[in-house]
Protein backbone atom coordinates (compact mmCIF):
# COMPACT_ATOMS: atom_id res chain seq x y z
CA UNK A 1 0.00 0.00 0.00
CA UNK A 2 1.76 3.30 -1.22
CA UNK A 3 1.78 6.16 1.40
CA UNK A 4 -0.92 8.23 0.21
CA UNK A 5 -3.21 5.13 1.13
CA UNK A 6 -1.93 4.52 4.54
CA UNK A 7 -2.68 8.45 5.08
CA UNK A 8 -6.27 8.66 3.46
CA UNK A 9 -6.77 5.24 6.00
CA UNK A 10 -5.65 6.89 8.75
CA UNK A 11 -7.59 9.97 8.22
CA UNK A 12 -11.13 8.54 7.59
CA UNK A 13 -10.42 6.88 11.32
CA UNK A 14 -9.89 10.31 12.69
CA UNK A 15 -12.73 11.88 11.07
CA UNK A 16 -15.42 8.53 11.79
CA UNK A 17 -15.42 9.62 15.74
CA UNK A 18 -15.60 13.34 14.27
CA UNK A 19 -18.72 12.59 12.55
CA UNK A 20 -20.52 10.82 15.14
CA UNK A 21 -20.52 13.94 17.31
CA UNK A 22 -21.12 16.25 14.37
CA UNK A 23 -24.14 14.65 14.09
CA UNK A 24 -25.09 15.19 17.50
CA UNK A 25 -23.90 18.71 17.80
CA UNK A 26 -26.31 19.22 14.05
CA UNK A 27 -29.24 17.63 15.83
CA UNK A 28 -29.19 19.90 19.08
CA UNK A 29 -28.18 23.21 17.55
CA UNK A 30 -29.04 25.06 20.96
CA UNK A 31 -26.25 23.73 22.40
CA UNK A 32 -22.83 25.31 22.53
CA UNK A 33 -20.01 24.62 20.46
CA UNK A 34 -17.87 21.83 21.50
CA UNK A 35 -14.35 21.38 22.11
CA UNK A 36 -11.73 20.40 18.78
CA UNK A 37 -13.10 18.16 16.88
CA UNK A 38 -11.48 14.91 17.31
CA UNK A 39 -10.17 14.62 13.33
CA UNK A 40 -7.63 17.16 14.68
CA UNK A 41 -4.54 16.83 16.72
CA UNK A 42 -4.76 20.57 18.35
CA UNK A 43 -7.50 22.71 18.78
CA UNK A 44 -8.52 25.94 17.06
CA UNK A 45 -6.35 28.85 18.28
CA UNK A 46 -9.71 31.22 17.43
CA UNK A 47 -11.48 32.36 20.79
CA UNK A 48 -14.91 31.81 21.01
CA UNK A 49 -17.36 34.66 20.54
CA UNK A 50 -19.91 34.86 23.10
CA UNK A 51 -23.15 35.97 21.68
CA UNK A 52 -23.12 39.77 22.25
CA UNK A 53 -20.22 40.05 25.07
CA UNK A 54 -16.89 38.35 25.19
CA UNK A 55 -13.98 38.68 27.27
CA UNK A 56 -12.44 41.31 24.83
CA UNK A 57 -15.80 43.71 25.01
CA UNK A 58 -16.79 43.12 21.27
CA UNK A 59 -19.80 45.32 20.25
CA UNK A 60 -23.10 44.49 20.87
CA UNK A 61 -24.62 42.86 18.24
CA UNK A 62 -27.60 44.41 16.57
CA UNK A 63 -31.03 42.85 16.45
CA UNK A 64 -31.08 42.20 13.18
CA UNK A 65 -27.58 39.89 14.13
CA UNK A 66 -29.11 38.04 16.12
CA UNK A 67 -31.66 37.37 13.95
CA UNK A 68 -28.90 36.00 11.38
CA UNK A 69 -27.38 33.95 14.01
CA UNK A 70 -30.90 32.26 15.05
CA UNK A 71 -31.08 31.76 11.00
CA UNK A 72 -28.04 29.97 10.43
CA UNK A 73 -28.43 27.86 13.41
CA UNK A 74 -31.53 26.51 12.08
CA UNK A 75 -30.08 26.27 8.63
CA UNK A 76 -27.38 23.95 10.49
CA UNK A 77 -30.42 21.96 12.07
CA UNK A 78 -32.17 21.70 8.75
CA UNK A 79 -28.92 20.84 6.87
CA UNK A 80 -28.81 17.77 8.85
CA UNK A 81 -31.80 16.47 6.62
CA UNK A 82 -30.16 17.37 3.37
CA UNK A 83 -28.35 15.24 0.46
CA UNK A 84 -24.97 15.03 1.36
CA UNK A 85 -23.45 17.89 -1.79
CA UNK A 86 -26.31 20.21 -0.58
CA UNK A 87 -25.24 19.81 3.07
CA UNK A 88 -22.04 20.21 2.57
CA UNK A 89 -22.65 23.23 0.74
CA UNK A 90 -25.21 24.77 2.90
CA UNK A 91 -22.78 24.17 5.76
CA UNK A 92 -19.59 25.75 4.33
CA UNK A 93 -21.73 29.00 3.51
CA UNK A 94 -23.00 28.81 6.94
CA UNK A 95 -19.44 28.85 8.44
CA UNK A 96 -18.39 32.02 6.36
CA UNK A 97 -21.27 33.72 7.50
CA UNK A 98 -20.37 32.76 11.49
CA UNK A 99 -16.42 34.13 10.62
CA UNK A 100 -16.58 37.53 11.96
CA UNK A 101 -19.24 36.88 15.27
CA UNK A 102 -18.53 33.25 16.28
CA UNK A 103 -15.16 32.61 14.80
CA UNK A 104 -14.69 28.98 16.56
CA UNK A 105 -18.03 27.55 15.84
CA UNK A 106 -17.26 29.15 11.61
CA UNK A 107 -13.81 26.87 12.21
CA UNK A 108 -16.20 23.95 13.45
CA UNK A 109 -18.48 24.27 10.71
CA UNK A 110 -16.55 24.83 7.57
CA UNK A 111 -14.63 20.94 9.25
CA UNK A 112 -18.46 19.52 9.42
CA UNK A 113 -18.89 20.95 5.89
CA UNK A 114 -15.39 18.81 4.72
CA UNK A 115 -16.63 15.79 6.62
CA UNK A 116 -19.84 16.23 4.26
CA UNK A 117 -17.98 16.07 1.10
CA UNK A 118 -17.28 12.35 2.20
CA UNK A 119 -20.86 11.22 1.86
CA UNK A 120 -21.07 13.01 -2.13
CA UNK A 121 -20.05 9.82 -4.46
CA UNK A 122 -17.32 10.19 -7.13
CA UNK A 123 -19.07 10.70 -10.65
CA UNK A 124 -19.38 9.02 -13.25
CA UNK A 125 -16.47 8.46 -15.68
CA UNK A 126 -18.99 9.77 -18.57
CA UNK A 127 -20.75 12.30 -15.89
CA UNK A 128 -19.35 15.45 -17.75
CA UNK A 129 -21.23 17.40 -15.31
CA UNK A 130 -19.61 16.48 -11.89
CA UNK A 131 -16.02 15.61 -12.82
CA UNK A 132 -13.33 16.99 -10.83
CA UNK A 133 -12.10 20.75 -10.80
CA UNK A 134 -15.65 21.64 -13.04
CA UNK A 135 -18.25 23.99 -12.29
CA UNK A 136 -20.49 20.80 -10.64
CA UNK A 137 -17.97 19.11 -8.28
CA UNK A 138 -19.29 20.86 -5.31
CA UNK A 139 -17.33 17.95 -3.62
CA UNK A 140 -13.93 19.39 -4.68
CA UNK A 141 -15.30 23.14 -4.06
CA UNK A 142 -16.24 22.81 -0.41
CA UNK A 143 -12.32 20.73 0.39
CA UNK A 144 -10.73 23.02 -1.82
CA UNK A 145 -12.21 26.22 0.39
CA UNK A 146 -11.82 24.64 3.84
CA UNK A 147 -8.63 23.55 3.51
CA UNK A 148 -7.19 26.86 1.64
CA UNK A 149 -8.54 28.83 4.61
CA UNK A 150 -6.44 26.57 7.07
CA UNK A 151 -3.63 27.72 4.74
CA UNK A 152 -4.71 30.96 4.92
CA UNK A 153 -4.70 31.09 9.15
CA UNK A 154 -1.29 29.09 8.89
CA UNK A 155 -2.67 26.35 10.54
CA UNK A 156 -0.44 23.58 7.73
CA UNK A 157 -0.65 20.59 10.19
CA UNK A 158 -4.36 20.54 10.30
CA UNK A 159 -4.52 20.95 6.32
CA UNK A 160 -1.67 17.50 6.13
CA UNK A 161 -4.27 15.81 8.61
CA UNK A 162 -7.05 16.33 6.25
CA UNK A 163 -5.45 16.25 2.76
CA UNK A 164 -5.17 12.67 1.80
CA UNK A 165 -8.96 12.74 2.37
CA UNK A 166 -9.62 15.56 -0.67
CA UNK A 167 -9.88 14.30 -4.26
CA UNK A 168 -6.90 14.47 -6.45
CA UNK A 169 -7.92 17.69 -8.12
CA UNK A 170 -7.65 19.49 -4.62
CA UNK A 171 -4.83 17.67 -3.26
CA UNK A 172 -3.17 19.08 -6.38
CA UNK A 173 -4.64 22.94 -6.23
CA UNK A 174 -4.09 22.66 -2.35
CA UNK A 175 -0.26 21.91 -2.87
CA UNK A 176 0.13 24.62 -5.22
CA UNK A 177 -1.18 26.81 -2.22
CA UNK A 178 0.94 25.11 0.41
CA UNK A 179 4.01 25.55 -1.97
CA UNK A 180 2.87 29.33 -2.52
CA UNK A 181 3.11 29.78 1.66
CA UNK A 182 6.41 28.04 1.70
CA UNK A 183 8.04 30.23 -1.08
CA UNK A 184 6.67 33.75 1.25
CA UNK A 185 8.83 31.97 4.15
CA UNK A 186 11.97 30.69 2.00
CA UNK A 187 11.42 26.70 3.05
CA UNK A 188 12.30 25.63 -0.38
CA UNK A 189 12.71 21.97 1.29
CA UNK A 190 9.09 21.78 2.35
CA UNK A 191 8.03 23.18 -0.49
CA UNK A 192 9.64 20.61 -2.88
CA UNK A 193 8.50 17.85 -0.14
CA UNK A 194 5.05 18.80 -0.93
CA UNK A 195 5.34 18.71 -4.74
CA UNK A 196 6.65 15.07 -3.94
CA UNK A 197 3.40 14.52 -2.31
CA UNK A 198 1.95 14.31 -6.02
CA UNK A 199 4.15 13.55 -8.23
CA UNK A 200 2.43 11.05 -9.71
CA UNK A 201 -0.69 12.76 -9.72
CA UNK A 202 -2.68 13.82 -12.95
CA UNK A 203 -3.06 17.56 -13.36
CA UNK A 204 0.21 18.04 -11.60
CA UNK A 205 0.70 21.47 -10.48
CA UNK A 206 3.07 22.52 -12.78
CA UNK A 207 2.59 26.38 -12.18
CA UNK A 208 3.52 26.16 -8.56
CA UNK A 209 6.75 23.85 -9.64
CA UNK A 210 7.89 26.62 -12.33
CA UNK A 211 7.36 29.14 -8.93
CA UNK A 212 9.60 26.89 -6.85
CA UNK A 213 12.33 26.97 -9.75
CA UNK A 214 12.59 30.21 -10.52
CA UNK A 215 12.50 31.42 -6.75
CA UNK A 216 15.55 28.78 -5.87
CA UNK A 217 19.01 30.68 -6.22
CA UNK A 218 22.08 28.90 -7.92
CA UNK A 219 23.21 27.55 -5.04
CA UNK A 220 20.22 25.23 -5.85
CA UNK A 221 20.97 24.12 -8.92
CA UNK A 222 20.57 20.69 -8.00
CA UNK A 223 17.21 21.01 -6.40
CA UNK A 224 16.04 22.74 -9.40
CA UNK A 225 17.21 20.40 -11.79
CA UNK A 226 15.33 17.59 -9.42
CA UNK A 227 12.03 19.64 -9.38
CA UNK A 228 12.00 20.14 -13.58
CA UNK A 229 13.00 16.28 -13.96
CA UNK A 230 10.13 15.34 -11.22
CA UNK A 231 7.53 17.80 -13.45
CA UNK A 232 8.91 16.60 -16.90
CA UNK A 233 8.45 13.15 -15.27
CA UNK A 234 4.90 13.73 -14.57
CA UNK A 235 4.62 14.87 -17.96
CA UNK A 236 5.62 11.78 -19.62
CA UNK A 237 3.83 9.54 -17.22
CA UNK A 238 0.18 11.39 -17.88
CA UNK A 239 0.74 12.48 -21.90
CA UNK A 240 -2.61 11.59 -22.41
CA UNK A 241 -3.83 13.94 -19.59
CA UNK A 242 -2.42 16.95 -22.09
CA UNK A 243 -3.70 20.75 -21.12
CA UNK A 244 -3.26 24.02 -22.32
CA UNK A 245 -2.85 27.43 -21.22
CA UNK A 246 -1.41 29.17 -18.94
CA UNK A 247 0.33 26.17 -16.13
CA UNK A 248 0.29 23.54 -18.08
CA UNK A 249 3.95 21.65 -19.17
CA UNK A 250 3.95 23.98 -22.09
CA UNK A 251 4.03 27.12 -19.14
CA UNK A 252 6.56 25.49 -17.53
CA UNK A 253 9.24 24.98 -19.59
CA UNK A 254 9.03 28.61 -21.46
CA UNK A 255 9.07 29.97 -17.74
CA UNK A 256 12.25 27.68 -16.49
CA UNK A 257 14.25 26.37 -19.47
CA UNK A 258 16.25 29.10 -18.69
CA UNK A 259 17.05 27.87 -14.78
CA UNK A 260 18.28 24.19 -15.87
CA UNK A 261 21.57 22.85 -17.77
CA UNK A 262 20.20 23.57 -21.94
CA UNK A 263 20.33 20.16 -22.66
CA UNK A 264 17.62 19.41 -19.82
CA UNK A 265 15.68 22.04 -21.23
CA UNK A 266 16.25 20.85 -24.86
CA UNK A 267 15.23 17.35 -24.11
CA UNK A 268 12.38 18.88 -22.32
CA UNK A 269 11.36 20.91 -25.71
CA UNK A 270 11.95 17.71 -27.99
CA UNK A 271 9.84 15.42 -25.64
CA UNK A 272 6.77 17.91 -25.91
CA UNK A 273 7.14 18.88 -29.42
CA UNK A 274 6.76 15.50 -30.61
CA UNK A 275 4.11 14.33 -28.29
CA UNK A 276 2.33 16.55 -29.98
CA UNK A 277 3.24 15.32 -33.39
CA UNK A 278 1.73 12.27 -32.56
CA UNK A 279 -1.70 13.66 -31.20
CA UNK A 280 -4.76 13.01 -33.41
CA UNK A 281 -7.05 15.30 -31.75
CA UNK A 282 -6.89 17.83 -34.07
CA UNK A 283 -7.12 20.64 -31.52
CA UNK A 284 -8.28 24.29 -32.82
CA UNK A 285 -6.80 26.99 -30.39
CA UNK A 286 -7.85 30.23 -31.97
CA UNK A 287 -7.00 33.82 -30.74
CA UNK A 288 -8.51 37.59 -31.38
CA UNK A 289 -7.48 40.61 -30.89
CA UNK A 290 -10.35 42.90 -32.04
CA UNK A 291 -9.27 43.17 -35.52
CA UNK A 292 -6.62 40.11 -36.13
CA UNK A 293 -7.26 36.13 -35.10
CA UNK A 294 -4.65 33.68 -34.75
CA UNK A 295 -6.07 30.71 -35.42
CA UNK A 296 -3.70 27.15 -34.42
CA UNK A 297 -5.55 24.26 -35.60
CA UNK A 298 -3.40 21.23 -34.07
CA UNK A 299 -1.77 20.64 -30.98
CA UNK A 300 1.47 20.42 -33.00
CA UNK A 301 1.31 24.30 -33.87
CA UNK A 302 0.25 25.29 -30.98
CA UNK A 303 3.07 23.69 -29.55
CA UNK A 304 5.40 25.34 -32.27
CA UNK A 305 3.93 28.58 -31.79
CA UNK A 306 4.87 28.07 -27.67
CA UNK A 307 8.11 26.98 -27.57
CA UNK A 308 10.32 27.80 -30.38
CA UNK A 309 11.12 31.46 -28.87
CA UNK A 310 12.58 28.76 -26.40
CA UNK A 311 14.29 26.54 -29.04
CA UNK A 312 16.07 29.63 -30.85
CA UNK A 313 17.99 29.92 -27.42
CA UNK A 314 18.35 26.40 -27.08
CA UNK A 315 19.34 25.84 -31.07
CA UNK A 316 19.07 27.61 -33.40
CA UNK A 317 19.59 25.70 -36.16
CA UNK A 318 16.79 22.87 -35.32
CA UNK A 319 14.33 25.83 -34.74
CA UNK A 320 15.20 27.38 -38.01
CA UNK A 321 14.87 24.00 -39.75
CA UNK A 322 11.46 23.70 -37.90
CA UNK A 323 10.40 26.98 -39.01
CA UNK A 324 11.21 25.86 -42.73
CA UNK A 325 8.96 22.62 -42.88
CA UNK A 326 5.99 25.13 -41.48
CA UNK A 327 5.52 27.95 -43.06
CA UNK A 328 2.15 29.08 -41.61
CA UNK A 329 3.97 28.84 -37.67
CA UNK A 330 6.59 30.99 -39.62
CA UNK A 331 4.19 33.35 -40.39
CA UNK A 332 2.87 33.43 -37.13
CA UNK A 333 6.05 34.16 -35.13
CA UNK A 334 6.73 36.49 -37.39
CA UNK A 335 4.00 38.23 -36.09
CA UNK A 336 4.17 37.43 -32.68
CA UNK A 337 8.13 36.89 -32.28
CA UNK A 338 7.73 35.69 -28.64
CA UNK A 339 5.02 33.58 -28.79
CA UNK A 340 2.27 33.00 -26.30
CA UNK A 341 4.12 36.27 -24.17
CA UNK A 342 3.58 38.68 -27.69
CA UNK A 343 -0.17 38.45 -26.41
CA UNK A 344 -0.30 38.90 -23.30
CA UNK A 345 -1.90 42.40 -22.12
CA UNK A 346 -3.66 42.75 -25.27
CA UNK A 347 -7.41 42.02 -24.01
CA UNK A 348 -7.14 38.67 -26.22
CA UNK A 349 -10.13 36.21 -26.71
CA UNK A 350 -9.37 32.90 -26.28
CA UNK A 351 -11.24 30.32 -27.95
CA UNK A 352 -10.43 26.21 -28.34
CA UNK A 353 -11.91 23.26 -29.51
CA UNK A 354 -11.33 19.95 -29.60
CA UNK A 355 -13.96 18.83 -32.04
CA UNK A 356 -11.50 17.98 -34.50
CA UNK A 357 -12.56 20.37 -37.35
CA UNK A 358 -11.11 23.41 -38.03
CA UNK A 359 -13.79 26.83 -37.18
CA UNK A 360 -15.88 27.16 -39.98
CA UNK A 361 -15.45 31.24 -41.76
CA UNK A 362 -18.25 31.82 -39.91
CA UNK A 363 -17.17 31.12 -36.82
CA UNK A 364 -13.86 33.04 -37.26
CA UNK A 365 -15.99 36.17 -38.39
CA UNK A 366 -18.09 35.69 -35.05
CA UNK A 367 -14.82 35.22 -33.15
CA UNK A 368 -13.88 38.23 -34.66
CA UNK A 369 -17.20 40.45 -33.82
CA UNK A 370 -16.71 39.01 -30.32
CA UNK A 371 -13.37 40.49 -29.76
CA UNK A 372 -14.67 43.98 -31.53
CA UNK A 373 -17.62 44.74 -29.53
CA UNK A 374 -15.28 44.14 -26.35
CA UNK A 375 -12.77 46.94 -27.56
CA UNK A 376 -15.77 48.73 -28.38
CA UNK A 377 -17.57 48.31 -24.60
CA UNK A 378 -13.84 49.38 -23.09
CA UNK A 379 -13.74 52.86 -25.57
CA UNK A 380 -16.87 53.64 -24.23
CA UNK A 381 -16.37 52.97 -20.28
CA UNK A 382 -13.29 55.21 -20.94
CA UNK A 383 -15.62 58.17 -22.45
CA UNK A 384 -17.70 58.29 -19.22
CA UNK A 385 -14.80 59.90 -17.45
CA UNK A 386 -15.30 62.83 -20.00
CA UNK A 387 -18.90 62.54 -20.92
CA UNK A 388 -20.44 59.68 -19.21
CA UNK A 389 -24.16 60.91 -20.43
CA UNK A 390 -22.64 60.52 -24.29
CA UNK A 391 -21.25 57.17 -22.73
CA UNK A 392 -24.56 55.69 -22.18
CA UNK A 393 -26.22 57.13 -25.20
CA UNK A 394 -23.48 55.50 -27.41
CA UNK A 395 -24.10 52.26 -25.29
CA UNK A 396 -27.08 52.12 -26.72
CA UNK A 397 -26.46 51.62 -29.84
CA UNK A 398 -24.52 48.21 -28.92
CA UNK A 399 -26.57 44.76 -29.51
CA UNK A 400 -28.92 43.71 -27.15
CA UNK A 401 -27.78 40.07 -27.87
CA UNK A 402 -24.18 38.58 -28.70
CA UNK A 403 -23.75 34.90 -28.11
CA UNK A 404 -23.62 33.98 -24.49
CA UNK A 405 -23.39 37.88 -23.20
CA UNK A 406 -25.15 41.45 -23.53
CA UNK A 407 -22.86 43.96 -25.06
CA UNK A 408 -25.11 46.89 -24.43
CA UNK A 409 -25.86 45.72 -20.51
CA UNK A 410 -22.41 44.67 -19.45
CA UNK A 411 -21.40 48.23 -21.26
CA UNK A 412 -24.04 49.71 -19.01
CA UNK A 413 -22.92 48.02 -15.98
CA UNK A 414 -19.21 49.36 -16.31
CA UNK A 415 -20.63 52.87 -16.72
CA UNK A 416 -22.70 52.98 -13.63
CA UNK A 417 -19.88 51.31 -11.88
CA UNK A 418 -17.87 54.02 -12.93
CA UNK A 419 -19.53 56.77 -12.29
CA UNK A 420 -21.15 55.48 -9.03
CA UNK A 421 -17.07 55.10 -7.73
CA UNK A 422 -16.90 58.85 -8.93
CA UNK A 423 -19.72 60.38 -7.07
CA UNK A 424 -22.28 60.96 -10.06
CA UNK A 425 -25.06 59.62 -8.87
CA UNK A 426 -27.67 60.90 -11.83
CA UNK A 427 -25.17 59.09 -14.37
CA UNK A 428 -25.16 56.18 -12.56
CA UNK A 429 -29.23 56.02 -12.09
CA UNK A 430 -29.29 56.80 -15.97
CA UNK A 431 -27.46 53.73 -16.81
CA UNK A 432 -28.86 51.22 -14.93
CA UNK A 433 -32.82 52.83 -15.70
CA UNK A 434 -31.42 51.72 -19.26
CA UNK A 435 -30.46 48.05 -17.77
CA UNK A 436 -34.20 47.76 -16.52
CA UNK A 437 -35.53 48.17 -19.84
CA UNK A 438 -34.23 45.34 -20.82
CA UNK A 439 -33.60 43.25 -18.49
CA UNK A 440 -36.74 40.94 -19.35
CA UNK A 441 -35.35 40.53 -23.29
CA UNK A 442 -32.66 38.72 -21.65
CA UNK A 443 -31.65 34.93 -21.29
CA UNK A 444 -30.32 33.34 -17.90
CA UNK A 445 -27.00 33.47 -19.21
CA UNK A 446 -27.35 36.31 -20.61
CA UNK A 447 -28.41 38.10 -17.50
CA UNK A 448 -25.29 36.16 -15.90
CA UNK A 449 -22.52 36.99 -18.03
CA UNK A 450 -23.68 40.62 -18.60
CA UNK A 451 -24.08 40.62 -14.43
CA UNK A 452 -27.43 42.41 -14.76
CA UNK A 453 -27.88 40.30 -11.20
CA UNK A 454 -26.34 43.38 -9.43
CA UNK A 455 -28.04 46.09 -10.14
CA UNK A 456 -29.96 45.57 -6.92
CA UNK A 457 -26.73 45.45 -5.27
CA UNK A 458 -25.74 48.73 -6.88
CA UNK A 459 -29.09 50.62 -6.45
CA UNK A 460 -28.27 50.06 -2.77
CA UNK A 461 -24.81 51.43 -3.10
CA UNK A 462 -26.27 54.47 -4.53
CA UNK A 463 -28.30 55.02 -1.35
CA UNK A 464 -32.02 54.26 -3.83
CA UNK A 465 -33.94 51.60 -2.07
CA UNK A 466 -36.80 52.48 -4.81
CA UNK A 467 -34.85 51.37 -7.59
CA UNK A 468 -33.30 48.91 -5.48
CA UNK A 469 -37.17 47.04 -4.90
CA UNK A 470 -38.02 47.86 -8.43
CA UNK A 471 -34.39 46.16 -9.70
CA UNK A 472 -35.08 43.22 -7.49
CA UNK A 473 -38.55 42.30 -8.67
CA UNK A 474 -37.65 42.41 -12.05
CA UNK A 475 -34.08 40.48 -10.99
CA UNK A 476 -37.39 37.59 -9.47
CA UNK A 477 -38.65 37.37 -12.54
CA UNK A 478 -35.41 36.48 -14.30
CA UNK A 479 -35.01 34.05 -11.69
CA UNK A 480 -38.15 32.21 -12.37
CA UNK A 481 -37.56 32.22 -15.96
CA UNK A 482 -33.63 30.68 -14.81
CA UNK A 483 -35.58 27.72 -12.66
CA UNK A 484 -38.03 26.90 -15.88
CA UNK A 485 -34.70 26.65 -17.66
CA UNK A 486 -32.47 24.70 -15.20
CA UNK A 487 -35.59 22.09 -14.59
CA UNK A 488 -36.65 22.06 -18.06
CA UNK A 489 -37.59 18.03 -19.09
CA UNK A 490 -35.86 18.30 -21.88
CA UNK A 491 -32.54 19.46 -21.64
CA UNK A 492 -32.32 19.97 -17.40
CA UNK A 493 -29.33 21.73 -16.36
CA UNK A 494 -27.52 18.42 -14.85
CA UNK A 495 -25.21 20.79 -12.92
CA UNK A 496 -24.95 21.03 -8.69
CA UNK A 497 -28.35 22.53 -7.93
CA UNK A 498 -26.99 25.32 -5.59
CA UNK A 499 -24.92 26.63 -8.28
CA UNK A 500 -27.40 27.00 -10.82
CA UNK A 501 -28.49 30.45 -12.41
CA UNK A 502 -31.95 30.18 -10.93
CA UNK A 503 -29.93 29.47 -6.81
CA UNK A 504 -27.96 32.16 -7.81
CA UNK A 505 -30.45 34.55 -8.98
CA UNK A 506 -32.09 33.66 -5.95
CA UNK A 507 -29.49 34.85 -3.52
CA UNK A 508 -29.30 38.06 -5.05
CA UNK A 509 -32.48 38.85 -4.90
CA UNK A 510 -32.64 37.29 -0.79
CA UNK A 511 -29.39 39.58 -0.42
CA UNK A 512 -30.82 42.96 -1.70
CA UNK A 513 -34.21 42.67 0.13
CA UNK A 514 -32.57 41.79 3.35
CA UNK A 515 -31.08 45.25 3.47
CA UNK A 516 -34.58 46.36 1.91
CA UNK A 517 -37.07 44.73 4.26
CA UNK A 518 -36.12 41.56 6.17
CA UNK A 519 -39.90 40.25 5.37
CA UNK A 520 -39.60 41.19 1.35
CA UNK A 521 -36.37 38.58 2.21
CA UNK A 522 -38.53 36.10 3.98
CA UNK A 523 -41.34 36.25 1.32
CA UNK A 524 -38.99 35.58 -1.30
CA UNK A 525 -37.23 32.77 0.16
CA UNK A 526 -41.33 30.92 1.15
CA UNK A 527 -41.90 31.40 -2.97
CA UNK A 528 -39.13 29.47 -3.91
CA UNK A 529 -40.50 26.10 -5.47
CA UNK A 530 -37.34 24.09 -4.59
CA UNK A 531 -36.59 23.17 -0.76
CA UNK A 532 -32.91 22.50 -1.12
CA UNK A 533 -32.44 26.33 -3.26
CA UNK A 534 -34.34 27.59 -0.46
CA UNK A 535 -32.56 26.47 2.59
CA UNK A 536 -29.26 27.75 1.00
CA UNK A 537 -31.05 30.97 0.35
CA UNK A 538 -32.05 31.31 4.22
CA UNK A 539 -28.01 31.32 4.89
CA UNK A 540 -27.60 33.69 2.26
CA UNK A 541 -30.68 36.02 4.11
CA UNK A 542 -28.56 34.99 7.44
CA UNK A 543 -25.48 36.07 6.04
CA UNK A 544 -26.52 40.02 4.65
CA UNK A 545 -28.63 40.16 8.10
CA UNK A 546 -24.81 39.66 9.90
CA UNK A 547 -23.30 41.88 7.14
CA UNK A 548 -20.83 39.09 5.60
CA UNK A 549 -20.73 39.06 1.81
CA UNK A 550 -19.19 35.63 1.94
CA UNK A 551 -16.13 34.20 -1.22
CA UNK A 552 -17.98 34.27 -5.02
CA UNK A 553 -20.00 31.35 -6.20
CA UNK A 554 -19.46 29.30 -8.83
CA UNK A 555 -22.46 28.90 -11.50
CA UNK A 556 -23.24 26.81 -13.29
CA UNK A 557 -24.92 24.83 -16.48
CA UNK A 558 -24.14 21.18 -17.68
CA UNK A 559 -26.33 20.47 -20.45
CA UNK A 560 -26.52 17.51 -23.50
CA UNK A 561 -25.20 19.95 -25.85
CA UNK A 562 -23.19 22.40 -23.85
CA UNK A 563 -21.51 23.81 -20.70
CA UNK A 564 -20.38 26.88 -19.31
CA UNK A 565 -19.84 28.24 -16.00
CA UNK A 566 -19.26 32.09 -14.02
CA UNK A 567 -18.30 33.05 -10.77
CA UNK A 568 -20.75 35.70 -8.90
CA UNK A 569 -19.96 37.64 -6.17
Amino acid sequence: MNKIAHRRQAALRRITLFSLLLLTRLSFPQAPASAAPAILKNPPSTPVAKSAKTDNAAPKLTLEQERGLRLLKAAEAEAAGLQPDMRAFVLWRASMAYAKIEPRRADSIALAAFTATQGIEDPAPDDNCHQSGSAGDIKGTVQQHVLSALIDKDRLEEVEQLLPLAGEWVRNQITSRLVGHYLKTKEFAQAEASLNQVEDSKNYPYGAAADLILAMGPELSGDRMSVFHEALNNYQQHDDNVSFGSGDIGDFVERTWSSVPAAMALAAVDSLLDKAKSDESKLHYSMSTGSETLALNSQYQYRLFQLLPVLRELDKDKADELLRDNAETKAQLSRYPKGMQSLQGRGTVYSMSMMGTEPTPEQMTEERIMGQLQERKSTIVKQAAKDPAQAVTDALNLPVHAKFWSPRVATLMEIAEYTTNRKNTSAAKSALEEILKVEDQLTPTEVSMSRASSVPKMYLNLGDQDGARKAVKALLKSAEKSYASDTNADDPNKGFKGTWPSSDLWRKCVQASAQISPAMAEEIIAGIPDPDIAAAQKVAFASSLLGVGGEGVIVGECRKNSSSFSVSE
